[in-house]
């Protein structure tokens, strides 16, 4: 069976001397001036992490925040340019686990046992 691969952009977006890194954040826009986030609660989880590394401010972030990751089995892969301006992404790759690959059956129904009747 071949291997199975899930992946995740960790995005870095810069203004000025703030540089921040966010991972597999997705948003579904509304309107071009209205968006909402619904990254999964996997990844808000990380990027809560990768926030508070980012308050306690000892730098340099990234080799903490890759640290992080490789914690829970991620592999930096490649780097990418986002195309936007003062953003790029990092590619990290992890084998998709016997839990994120198995998921639970619909138990089938069995049909209703019906009473004899006796004549």
């Amino acid at each position: 069976m071949a291997t199975r691969w899930e992946y995740c952009i960790l995005t870095r977006m810069s203004t000025a001397l703030d540089t921040k890194w966010y991972a597999n954040r997705v948003f579904r826009y509304h309107s071009a001036h209205e968006a909402e986030e619904t990254t999964s609660a996997y990844y808000r989880g990380i990027n809560a992490k990768v926030d508070a590394l980012h308050e306690v401010a000892d730098y340099p972030l990234l080799p903490a925040i890759l640290n992080l990751l490789g914690g829970e089995g991620w592999e930096l892969i490649d780097d990418m340019n986002t195309g936007m301006s003062g953003g790029e992404g990092l590619v990290l790759k992890r084998e998709v686990t016997a839990r994120a690959a198995a998921k639970p059956k619909a138990a089938a129904k069995k049909p209703a046992a019906r009473a004899s009747r006796r004549r």
